[in-house]
């Protein structure tokens, strides 16, 4: 799942600019660029308020693809692999025994269930993965939450991209008058 960023009516602009086709060209790159880092910035704030996750960790997992001048296109492709329930803001919810806890992490408007349990009578209690298969040497593993993919998803809504489209344009006319300015 990705989210494109491009560019419409740049040619009408050029033209009220005075500018060359080069430099239109470069405005649109550029601009594109510009677009996809701020939006970005915005995905990870509004992640990590609604989640607990680090916003160092969030835009490692959101890759901005960057336009260029044959693909004239900008992308914010999130990583679909769970992450550590550690990584989140996280409590234990009693489950019914007294060695089992439900993993509760936060997210968008309140808290979701994730997959794993908690043993609350540990003397480290840890989230851990639940054990579906047997084997000899098995070792506890760590319970793994929500990818990022997914936050991106729920963040992602039409209000967000009216913002985006008028603040993509604002953009646009900062960078075509930087190109501009360039040739005097």
């Amino acid at each position: 799942m990705t989210y494109s960023v491009i560019t419409q009516g740049e040619d009408r602009l050029g033209e009220l600019f005075g500018a060359l086709d080069k430099e239109v060209l470069r405005a649109q790159v550029n601009t594109l660029n510009a677009a996809g880092t701020e939006f970005r910035r915005d995905f990870v704030d509004d992640i990590h308020q609604a989640t607990g996750l680090k916003k160092k960790l969030l835009r490692q997992r959101i890759r901005i693809s960057r336009a260029k001048q044959k693909t004239l296109q900008a992308k914010l492709v999130p990583d679909s692999q769970g992450l550590p329930i550690t990584e989140y803001t996280w409590r234990p919810e009693p489950a019914g025994h007294p060695t089992r806890a439900r993993i509760l992490i936060r997210w968008f408007g309140g808290w979701k269930v994730a997959a794993g349990f908690i043993n609350p009578e540990a003397d480290r209690p840890l989230p851990m993965k639940t054990i579906t298969s047997k084997g000899r040497f098995r070792r506890p593993v760590l319970a793994h939450g929500i990818s990022v993919a997914a936050a991106f998803k729920v963040a992602r809504d039409d209000g967000r991209l009216d913002k985006y489209s008028a603040r993509l344009a604002e953009i646009f006319e900062e960078k075509m008058a930087d190109q501009v300015a360039r040739r005097s």
